[in-house]
């Protein structure tokens, strides 16, 4: 045992000069080692340095704008129209679940668009820095701009429903503001609501080149069974024409060419929104419910060239029947406030007092002035001039 002690642990000489070399070959490799990690810990590469860099700015965009929902770098972000955004997008560009409701609410406040800048602005969830923010990237005119004619400017179109257009969003499509009142009204004469492209086409301030560039996007049947049903009848029939001047025609004349009373009526309501006459054939051609069968037949036969006493009689004796009250008004009202059974106690008609509703939902909800309230072709002249001192808007 003691002879096994003493020789276990026993190194020769060569042994321990083997184990001095190791040792001095290992320190070595780690001084080298330090040394090279040393120079690279202080070295970045162009990769680290705008790793660095984009986090920065990140870092300093979310702190600005929002703790919890940030807007994305400024070069990440795309132009924009608010008015195709959802809720969810509004959520994604640093607004909160509430604001993103109460956006969207105040979007269908204004007309269920947003037609500039400035009107974007003006909802108090959205504030100034945030606005300034946007503002770059909203793709809606400036006040000053959005005040130009729009028919000067390209149209970007999308698929769209004319019933859910306002009067505002026809003028968007490039109509004036003239013409998007006429489309408004003639959407009233057809009940308040379009039911196929060929309705929508016979619009007299609808240009055929207009309509050729809206058709793709219209969310309507071409045709519907009604519309055929028009033609049917009004080609069945055989009439003897002669000459007439379609300004003089009442109801009843209209009747007695081959149209039904419910044409007939529609035929002196669209007259009404002209002004009170047909200027031309094609005036007449553009009517809904006169077929391209119907108007062939009538186009020989049509003329313009009759008295003019004769006309204005005539034209006398229209307003006689459609004629409303005098009432005597004390107080003055707000037209926004008023209620249908309310706008009949003023001397309306019950279906003027529809009518005159139905103009308001068209604009929004609310008529801004007076004059706005005059358009309405319900409103007679004579009764706008009765009505006017006593009016007031908030």
């Amino acid at each position: 045992m003691k002879y096994l002690k003493k020789h276990f642990f026993h190194i020769t000489k060569s042994q321990r000069i083997g184990l001095y070399i190791s040792i001095i070959l290992i320190l070595l490799f780690e001084i080298i080692q330090n040394i090279s990690f040393e120079k690279n810990d202080f070295t970045l590469t162009e990769t680290d340095k705008l790793f660095l860099k984009e986090y920065a700015i990140i870092s300093k965009a979310k702190n600005n704008f929002s703790n919890k929902n940030t807007l994305q770098l400024k070069d990440s972000i795309s132009p924009f129209n608010p008015n195709d955004l959802t809720k969810e997008e509004w959520i994604q560009l640093g607004f909160s679940d509430k604001q993103a409701d109460i956006i969207l609410k105040y979007k269908k406040i204004v007309g269920g668009e947003f037609i500039s800048k400035e009107e974007f602005s003006k909802c108090y969830v959205i504030d100034d820095e945030k606005y300034q923010k946007l503002a770059p990237y909203l793709l809606l005119p400036s006040k000053d701009e959005s005040s130009k004619d729009i028919n000067t400017s390209s149209i970007t179109y999308k698929n769209f429903n004319p019933n859910d257009i306002t009067q505002q969003g026809w003028e968007k499509l490039g109509f004036s503001a003239k013409q998007a009142e006429i489309v408004m009204k003639y959407k009233q004469i057809l009940g308040g609501k379009f039911t196929s492209k060929e309705q929508l086409k016979k619009c007299f301030v609808i240009s055929d080149e207009k309509y050729l560039e809206m058709k793709p996007y219209i969310l309507l049947p071409e045709k519907t069974k009604q519309d055929e049903k028009f033609s049917t009848k009004q080609t069945k029939a055989k009439i003897n024409y002669s000459s007439f001047n379609p300004n003089l025609y009442t109801e009843k004349d209209w009747q007695k060419i081959g149209f039904t009373s419910k044409q007939a009526e529609t035929i002196i309501k669209y007259k009404k929104i002209l002004g009170g006459k047909f200027t031309n054939k094609d005036q007449l051609r553009k009517c809904y419910v006169i077929s391209d069968e119907k108007y062939i037949e009538l186009e020989p036969y049509i003329t313009f060239n009759t008295n003019n006493e004769q006309i204005e009689q005539k034209s006398k004796t229209k307003e006689n029947e459609n004629v409303v009250s005098k009432t005597d008004i004390k107080n003055k009202f707000n037209p926004n406030d008023l209620t249908k059974e309310e706008w009949i106690k003023l001397g309306f008609t019950e279906k003027q007092a529809n009518t005159i509703l139905n103009f308001k939902k068209s604009l929004g909800g609310e008529f801004k002035d007076a004059q706005t309230l005059k358009r309405c072709y319900a409103i007679s002249e004579e009764k706008f001039k009765e009505i006017e001192p006593y009016l007031y808007f908030k």
